[in-house]
């Protein structure tokens, strides 16, 4: 708006901004970087502080020193004004996270999935979990800014329904977002687990200050998460990234379409299934040996066994991380990240064969990505979810300054 009113509301946005974006931060260094006069940034700061969006204090170490007269007075952004919950809900484990509005862990909280027990005992335990977590912290739901909770399965991001999800128990086809909004008495925005994960990496893990890359969780299933240009990428209705489907298994004997996707192999409980078909052959004895009667072979004994030299475990895993290798050429001739981000419950064994993996990779790309281990592990999606509640309050708090009243 071109009337006074709204330009003086532009201006509180810009000196809010400004100080959001470099505080702690003088007066004189305000108008320098809004361009804004002395009289106008004063009147800004004044109503900031009145709505306790920016704090005022006294200069910091080092400023003004050996200058005359009084010292600079140091503004900063409120970051303590409401606080962020993020809410990443995994099929063996619920995480809780609170920040302040810079996000700085206040608190760090998990408990056990209750799986078996379907999805009112999962809504439930979660809002249990909640409530004890802010009650540990000394906190309730009024000091909670935003809400924003990552899960497995397709989101539709305009409603929050689930369409579909394979991991949790009767966890599709009802409104994620609606039924915890219920529970906690506002409203919370719901991401896919791989969407959150790939923008917590681009905040604090390992595609800081990068524009294009993609983080694949491989554990139970693989999933992906893709930043293009900046930007998350979701896809028409949110199911961007669901690479478990890719149809690039080498061989399938069972001739099923469900059997013949890339999930279905290469997956950590794929080379387990993978492992289970052939254990009764005298090349799975030395792994069978190394474990006790009742233990499950795991994805983690098949690569220790390969580590210590097991010919048929060397075997089983150059197989998987061919198909791996496969997948995520095929994603990198579409998308060209800078970085391709291993994640999930298989990274840890993924970290010493990173160097086949990228060989493998090349044969199917022009200029292979740089492969990292994911520097957050199972915290990506939860400061992804942290990161977006920020964005939240903040947009939130620039539409609040900027609407003219009545």
């Amino acid at each position: 708006s071109g009337s006074p009113g709204g330009l003086r509301r532009l201006n509180i946005a810009r000196v809010f901004e400004t100080v959001r974006n470099n505080g702690p931060i003088t007066r004189q260094e305000i108008g320098k970087i809004s361009g804004l006069s002395k009289p106008t940034v004063n009147e800004a700061l004044d109503i900031l502080h009145k709505e306790e969006l920016i704090a005022l204090g006294e200069s910091i170490t080092g400023v003004d020193v050996g200058r005359p007269g009084p010292k600079a007075q140091q503004i900063r952004f409120n970051k303590d004004r409401k606080k962020v919950l993020a809410i990443d809900i995994g099929g063996s484990k619920i995480r809780i996270l609170i920040s302040d509005l810079e996000g700085n862990l206040i608190a760090n909280l998990t408990g056990a999935t209750p799986l078996k027990e379907g999805r009112k005992s999962i809504l439930n335990f979660i809002g249990n979990l909640v409530n004890q977590t802010l009650t540990e912290n000394n906190l309730t739901l009024i000091d909670i800014g935003s809400i924003v909770v990552g899960t497995p399965g397709t989101v539709d991001p305009k409603n929050g329904i689930i369409t579909r999800s394979y991991n949790l128990p009767d966890w599709e086809n009802f409104s994620l977002s609606h039924e915890l909004s219920l529970i906690f008495n506002q409203e919370v925005q719901v991401e896919n687990e791989a969407h959150l994960a790939i923008y917590g990496e681009n905040w604090r893990g390992s595609a800081k200050k990068l524009s294009n890359a993609a983080t694949m969780s491989i554990g139970v299933g693989i999933g992906l998460g893709l930043l293009i240009n900046g930007q998350v990428y979701r896809g028409f209705n949110g199911i961007a990234g669901e690479v478990g489907n890719l149809p690039i298994q080498l061989d399938d004997s069972s001739d099923s379409p469900m059997r013949a996707n890339f999930e279905f192999s290469a997956s950590a409980v794929g080379l387990e299934r993978k492992f289970e078909a052939v254990k009764s052959s005298p090349e799975a004895k030395n792994i069978l040996n190394s474990v006790k009667n009742e233990e499950t072979i795991t994805a983690k004994i098949i690569y220790n066994a390969a580590m210590n030299g097991d010919e048929f475990a060397i075997k089983l895993v150059n197989e998987q991380l061919e198909l791996l290798g496969r997948g995520i050429g095929a994603i990198c001739c579409v998308t060209n990240p800078e970085v391709f981000i291993l994640a999930g419950g298989l990274a840890p064994a993924l970290k010493q064969n990173l160097d086949k993996l990228t060989e493998v990779v090349s044969r199917y790309t022009l200029i292979p990505p740089r492969i990292k281990i994911s520097e957050l592990g199972d915290l990506a999606t939860a400061y992804g979810a942290l990161r977006r509640g920020i964005e939240n309050i903040d947009r939130s708090t620039l539409i609040s300054i900027l609407k003219e009243s009545a």
